[in-house]
């Protein structure tokens, strides 16, 4: 589980911003937290957060930083290649061009913190801690000096000495200077083996992000071959009234030159398309799966949705259905792995997207009701300010993002404001006490 994030220097994040999963209030209701045993007695870990704020106050960008790094550190990076990072614009001479990216995580009963700077050339400081009974302590610890030496020390808690993963640590770390100094080390001990390293490595993995326009990956073919999946789906669909009483999947074999005329393929897609012999490929959301033994074949999978219209059952393609029917094609998976999967992060941007406000509510809760007995997670973004609502969340899942007078995204959590107990806090919002609202000038 998530327990804390900190981010600076990464698009509209200037400064740090800190991001906190630990409840400030008596934990009374059970539902909305999880207890963890550490080796500091017990501590209760919120499992939602939602960030609420107005357009273009760094929302996406906190997600989004998310992202950059769970990729940085599971994808690792060519050597001697620059970093692609997208840092803040304004100058700010104190960040000195470095961005810094700090987690502070519950796995397997151990609490770490792993996290490390970098600027577009370089990573300067990388640490891997593991908390104790008498405070955290240092794994691993790397920094990188003013004339470009990397200097790095592996502890006896990492590996111990003369151990094979504590030899091949020592050799490892002599290789971080000049071209792989933009590497991370945590993706060198753990594309080389080392568990450690590997078990760490794998609970960045279980992160998983979902922006408006992330699309499962394959969902007709995935549902073909889980029925759970999908009846899950077309169960959900049909509760929620989005008028579709029936998902299917349905596959035929196809001409392809002929289904792509109907398309309107473009021919620098033909083209590529026609060097695939064996694969799968995706367009406007059916799926084509191409095999080429004594002949080629095409076959195209893609979802069906039944209606009833005038008495009478309609079958509908993906792309004729309402956007806020394809979002909840993009969420609903989450929820139905969420039952088999206990520990999966999710972070997701704009959650509301095409869906009315009940929709939103209803799978927040459902997440709630389905991950009581796991150390699942999801922190979201969301514009719909009917979802501020403390009947429903927590003071502490509430978050508020805005921007400073230096364009900065700040971040500040509603049990930052003295809410009195029964007061209205969306329209303590709206009246703009908690800032991170739309200021909206009128000599224009």
């Amino acid at each position: 589980m998530l327990l804390h994030y900190v981010v600076s220097n990464y698009k509209s994040i200037g400064h740090p911003v800190e991001f906190s999963m630990f409840p400030i209030q008596t934990a009374a209701d059970k539902r909305f937290f999880k207890s963890l045993p550490t080796k500091n007695d017990t501590w209760k870990v919120l499992r939602r957060g939602g960030f609420f704020g107005p357009n273009a106050s760094g929302k996406s960008s906190f997600i989004e930083s998310v992202a950059f790094a769970r990729d940085f550190i599971i994808g690792g990076q060519k050597s001697g290649k620059g970093i692609r990072i997208d840092q803040f614009r304004g100058d700010l001479e104190e960040l000195k061009g470095i961005s810094t990216f700090q987690f502070v995580f519950y796995l397997n009963e151990e609490v770490y913190e792993y996290g490390f700077a970098l600027d577009c050339y370089q990573v300067h400081e990388e640490w891997l801690m593991q908390q104790t009974k008498t405070g955290a302590v240092p794994l691993f610890t790397r920094v990188t000096d003013n004339f470009g030496k990397t200097k790095i020390d592996i502890e006896s808690r990492f590996a111990r000495k003369n151990s094979k993963e504590r030899m091949l640590a020592e050799i490892l770390k002599e290789s971080i200077q000049e071209n792989q100094r933009n590497q991370l080390f945590l993706y060198k001990l753990h594309d080389n083996g080392i568990k450690k390293a590997e078990k760490i490595v794998g609970w960045f993995k279980s992160l998983q992000v979902i922006f408006p326009k992330t699309k499962v990956k394959a969902l007709p073919i995935r549902m073909k071959e889980n029925t759970e999946l999908q009846i899950y789906i077309g169960d959900m669909l049909q509760k929620m009234d989005t008028g579709v009483f029936d998902i299917y999947v349905a596959s035929e074999e196809i001409d392809f030159h002929d289904f792509a005329e109907r398309l309107q393929v473009p021919k620098d897609i033909m083209d590529e398309i026609e060097d695939i012999q064996n694969g799968i490929v995706n367009f406007a959301g059916k799926y084509f799966i191409f095999s080429e033994n004594q002949k080629r074949r095409t076959v195209l999978v893609q979802l069906k949705f039944a209606h009833k219209l005038n008495g009478k059952s309609v079958h509908f393609d993906i792309d004729e259905e309402s956007d806020g029917t394809q979002r909840l094609l993009d969420l609903l998976p989450m929820l139905f792995a969420m039952r088999e999967d206990n520990h999966a992060i999710y972070f997701v941007d704009e959650i509301d997207r095409s869906l009315h406000t009940k929709l939103s509510q209803y799978l927040l809760s459902e997440f709630i009701h389905c991950c009581e007995n796991t150390y699942n997670q999801i922190i979201f973004t969301a514009h719909d300010v009917n979802l501020i609502n403390t009947n429903d969340f927590r003071q502490e899942e509430i978050w508020f993002i805005d921007k400073n007078n230096l364009g900065e995204s700040c971040l500040r959590p509603l049990s930052d404001f003295n809410l009195q107990k029964g007061q209205d806090a969306l329209k303590a919002y709206l009246s703009g006490r908690f800032g991170a609202v739309p200021m909206i000038r009128r000599d224009f």
